[in-house]
């Protein structure tokens, strides 16, 4: 019985009757395809008017993989999962890639917006850069408290193509 199942199932996802046509183009905007795969990544700041709220030192491992101008990122070891828009003309290079990425939460009166701007340039199984992180509170709409962070990035493959 499992072998009928199994050849069912075989013939299913491999008969040409079942596959659809992929279609494709290139562009400027693509994110570059050497940062996909899963990267050991290095965090460290550089400068930050909160040193009490951020981690000084941070070491993760992410798995960048995506389509066109879309980011797929996720943090094995926390298990978040982000999917983020490119923006159009940030990949002029081939090599480098950058994005920004905001948050809103609102809970009565408080409004808590984060912003994430990280631009890295990729060299071979190595890529680095930085990454800046505002963290802007508000009441009633009014700034009550701003905390920026920067941090140096280096990220080295650990699996995956070179693009």
């Amino acid at each position: 019985m499992k072998k009928i199942l199994l050849l069912f199932l075989i013939f299913f996802y491999l008969n040409p009757a079942f596959c659809a046509t992929l279609k494709g183009n290139i562009t400027k905007d693509e994110i570059p395809k050497g940062f996909f795969g899963t990267w050991h990544v290095t965090s460290k700041i550089v400068e930050t008017n909160n040193p009490k709220m951020f981690n000084t030192l941070s070491v993760d491992i992410w798995t960048l993989g995506g389509y066109g101008n879309t980011l797929i990122l996720e943090n094995i070891q926390s298990g978040a999962s982000s999917s983020i828009q490119v923006a159009p003309n940030s990949n002029l290079d081939g090599k480098t890639l950058k994005f920004t990425r905001v948050k809103s939460d609102t809970r009565g009166e408080l409004t808590v917006v984060q912003k994430e701007t990280p631009v890295f340039t990729l060299n071979g199984n190595i890529f680095e850069g930085f990454d800046t992180y505002i963290i802007e509170r508000y009441i009633n709409n009014k700034l009550i408290q701003k905390d920026v962070v920067k941090y140096k990035v280096i990220g080295q493959k650990i699996s995956g193509d070179l693009g």
